[in-house]
């Protein structure tokens, strides 16, 4: 059993690692495609009379610095990838719900309060030694409480940063050894009501070559995978890619730990997709341009983030569509559509994932790439209240699946455009709380910022962007077909 065990687990980190690899291959060489045949980029809608326009350049994608590890988030291009497992037959075609309703009463809706979810404990079950990271959340007891919608501006995390520090300065002494059934083989410890695992132990299980403490810095180091986070910090880096734990990284007993909770609902899915065991049978891709009618959204320099998401949402249609995929758009014109429209429309279509397309806002100097999956039970959003949510949502229900698709989006996109990375993030936002299948919401950049804006307004940006998230969809499909 010995010999088989390891060679699972090889296999298994070659696909979790070369999953990530196809983004960068369909990348370079669309880039290198396109690089002799581009036209000058079409000049964007300006806010402002014709004459004001600026030039809008040319997006190109950077060209990557070759770093003395794996290239960041993505694996060696020589790295064999695992061939998708041959997909059952098509499902007979099923009637597509007519798209929500305009709201035209935004001033007279009432809302629902249903009551609360049982949070009984999840029944410990017994497991060889070695067994895999087990979740505890009560995720399937999902329910639809009262869920507050998407929030505007940058939100401060100095205060955050500055209770991760200090809860990571006094865990250092502190900390109790625990042992789980659920969980033989790993070393465990208790810390303020929460179970930690230790570094060693995830260096273990994931066979990864080395572990090494350098002052506050964690690595963990394989061929083809390098994932890094600092003690104290909320902050991992995962071949580059950057991602937000829900609770910073702790030193107990001497030894670097991350939370059960991290382990369960980030690191787990993310190193090992394929076992996620469910979502890669999707043949339908529901887009939600953010926005419409009234409610313009940002406001840019060049115009109004609802017109740049919905001209994003066509072009990414065709992408899609291109590539074998049914597509269905929550708006198609400038029409408002209320959130709980959008969620109620998006959980009618069956074999579905959902996609909520934004660009930012805030201060002219914020810039870069963000991509929220649903906040797991139990943690802290990034944006809105620092309290601990206890309670689960019907979201919930796929967390696994949420990060998956946040990642492959997002590390696609940060690789193809070399964008500031601002990570992966958790947030409880209305449309991603609600929803009964696999969703992210991803911001495009800053309408806000006069680098960002030049590439957002102009026509060919946008399409280079549409194929970049189209075949990250196909990577994160196949990245969840089992091994």
């Amino acid at each position: 059993m010995r010999p088989f065990s390891a060679l699972l687990g090889v296999l298994a980190l070659c696909a979790c690692a070369a999953w990530l690899a196809v983004a960068a291959d369909t990348a370079k060489k669309k880039s290198e495609e396109k690089s002799s045949t581009k036209s000058e980029a079409t000049k964007p809608v300006a806010a402002k009379p014709a004459a004001n326009k600026p030039e809008v350049p040319r997006p190109v994608a950077a060209k990557p610095t070759p770093p003395p590890q794996p290239v960041a988030a993505l694996t060696p291009k020589d790295t064999p990838v695992a061939q998708p497992a041959k997909q059952p037959p098509a499902a007979p075609a099923q009637p597509v719900p007519a798209p929500p309703k305009a709201d035209n009463n935004v001033l007279n809706r009432s809302t629902v309060k249903l009551r609360e979810p049982s949070l009984d404990e999840k029944p410990r079950i017994t497991t060889p030694a070695e067994a895999p990271p087990k979740d505890v959340t009560t995720s399937n007891r999902a329910t639809t409480r009262t869920m507050e919608s998407k929030e505007s501006g940058e939100f401060d995390k100095s205060g955050e940063e500055e209770d991760a520090k200090a809860a990571s300065r006094a865990s250092k002494s502190k900390g109790t050894a625990t042992t789980s059934s659920d969980m033989a083989g790993w070393e465990l410890y208790r810390y303020q009501e929460r179970d930690y695992v230790s570094a060693n132990s995830i260096h273990k299980f994931y066979r990864f070559n080395n572990l090494d403490v350098d002052g506050n810095n964690v690595w963990f180091r394989s061929p083809v995978l390098v994932m890094k986070a600092t003690l104290g910090s909320q902050d991992l880096l995962i071949n580059n890619i950057k991602f937000v734990l829900s609770d910073p990284v702790v030193e107990l007993k001497g030894k670097p730990c991350f939370s059960r909770l991290d382990l369960c609902k980030l690191i787990d899915p993310v190193l090992r997709p394929s076992y996620i065991g469910s979502g890669s049978t999707f043949d339908t891709v529901i887009l939600d341009p953010g926005h419409g009618g009234h409610d313009s959204g940002a406001r840019g320099i060049y115009g109004y983030e609802k017109d740049f998401a919905l001209k994003l949402a066509f072009a990414l249609k065709a992408e899609l569509e291109r590539r074998g995929l049914k597509v269905v758009m929550t708006r198609r014109d400038d029409t408002f559509i209320s959130l709980s429209g959008r969620v109620a429309y998006a959980n009618k279509i069956p074999n579905s994932i959902y996609v909520s397309l934004h660009f930012n806002s805030g201060g002219s100097s914020a810039t870069g790439i963000e991509t929220f999956a649903l906040t797991p039970q139990g943690a802290s959003s990034v944006y809105g209240a620092r309290s601990v949510d206890a309670y689960s949502f019907n979201g919930n229900q796929r967390d696994s699946e949420n990060i998956a698709l946040a990642t492959a989006i997002h590390a696609s996109v940060v690789h193809h455009f070399k964008f500031v990375d601002r990570g992966v993030k958790r947030a409880r936002w209305y449309v991603l709380k609600g929803l009964e299948r696999p969703g992210v919401l991803f911001e495009g950049g800053f309408v806000t910022n006069a680098s960002d804006a030049k590439f957002i307004a102009a026509d060919n940006f946008r399409s280079e962007l549409a194929a970049t998230l189209g075949q990250a969809i196909l990577n994160y499909r196949r990245a969840l077909q089992p091994r």
